[in-house]
């Protein structure tokens, strides 16, 4: 079965762990994780690193106003197949706070999604403070991280199924029956898991990561990224991301500077391999694209720019590995975006059934 989705693939190759589907809801809500203070992680490479030789934010790196458009093709059966589309945005919002943007929609090979991700900054432009993942299509998610001094808080929108619950939107018709006989309805607390009401959902907070690194969410690690393309960077750069409830450090190593061609035109670009180590030194981890791409990536940027302007990698579908490549299509304002983002509902009341905000 193909994992995660085709078009978005550029976040998962830049910096994105495996998705792994979640267990069947409980019938009460599950403990909060919580990091064991005791318990010392195996060493590796890159935990010995120094807190302060981890990459951080530049704020004045973050290229506002901007809108990149990529499309995602995958080889098969030696031909080139189109699978999706990819939009990265940023800008302020009216608070003065930047706001990270991405959104991708695809079909093929009977999979679908439309994803939306939003990260927004601190006013400082140092960290961020919320992080958004909405997906609709074949599978469906809403999920968030909040970022705090010391603390990351992970959560995910689920059907309630608190017994004790008095929210009435939960309520739902139900048959009465007086013996093999209907006799009636009266209404009852919904216990279908899989009913497909978004009003029936409720944040479950799931895992408290105690971090003293600066850890950061997928879609700001992009930007980080584009930090450490520069010709004169000879040393790899660390960068410590955040995916849900688990914690990775990318290891991003220059390559070799090469012209590139893509549909948008012609680039100097520096090639970058994205190497992914799980934080906490558990080798057994596997890493994958959030939407598919396995393994170590090779991402291209724009020399002058630092734009990503190339993306490859290799896609499992089936008991297939197919060669994925996600190119850069069109460079614009990215007003246009901020205008619909700020068209769209509230994301914090997002639901896991409607469509992308």
């Amino acid at each position: 079965m193909l994992s995660g989705a085709f078009f978005l693939i550029l976040l998962g190759s830049v910096l994105s762990p495996l998705q792994v589907p979640a267990p069947a809801p409980a019938p009460v809500p599950p403990p909060i994780e919580r990091d064991d203070p005791e318990k010392s992680p195996a060493p590796h490479p890159v935990t010995a690193t120094a807190i302060d030789d981890l990459a951080r934010i530049v704020p004045s790196s973050f290229p506002l106003g901007e809108r990149l458009m990529f499309k995602a093709t995958v080889e098969w059966k030696g031909a080139s197949v189109l699978v999706g589309y990819l939009e990265l945005a940023t800008w302020e919002d009216d608070d003065s706070r930047k706001v990270l943007h991405a959104r991708g929609r695809g079909q093929r090979f009977g999979y679908s999604i439309d994803q939306r991700i939003v990260s927004t900054m601190n006013l400082e432009g140092e960290r961020p403070v919320s992080f958004m993942n909405t997906q609709r299509g074949t599978e469906q998610h809403t999920k968030k991280l909040a970022f705090e001094d010391g603390k990351i808080s992970f959560s995910r929108r689920k059907h309630c199924l608190e017994k004790n619950c008095s929210d009435s939107t939960h309520l739902v018709a139900k048959v009465a029956w007086k013996g093999p006989i209907p006799w009636g309805t009266k209404e009852k607390h919904c216990d279908d898991p899989h009913c497909g009401n978004s009003a029936h959902e409720v944040w479950i907070h799931i895992k408290d990561h105690q971090v003293e690194e600066p850890y950061v969410d997928l879609l700001t690690a992009i930007y980080v990224a584009r930090t450490a393309a520069t010709p004169s960077r000879v040393q790899p750069l660390i960068i410590p991301v955040v995916n849900d409830d688990s914690r990775w450090y990318v290891e991003v190593s220059p390559q070799k500077t090469e012209t590139i061609q893509v549909e948008e035109g012609e680039y100097e670009a520096i090639e970058m391999a994205l190497n992914p180590i799980a934080s906490d030194g558990n080798n057994k981890k596997r890493f994958e694209g959030l939407f598919g791409i396995h393994g170590t990536l090779r991402v291209w940027f724009d020399s002058i720019s630092g734009r990503p302007v190339l993306i490859e990698g290799t896609l499992p579908f089936a008991y297939l590995q197919l060669k994925a490549r996600i190119e850069l299509i069109s460079v614009s304002d990215a007003a246009v975006v901020k205008a619909r983002h700020a068209q769209q509902s509230d994301p914090e009341s997002s639901s896991s059934k409607k469509g992308p905000r």
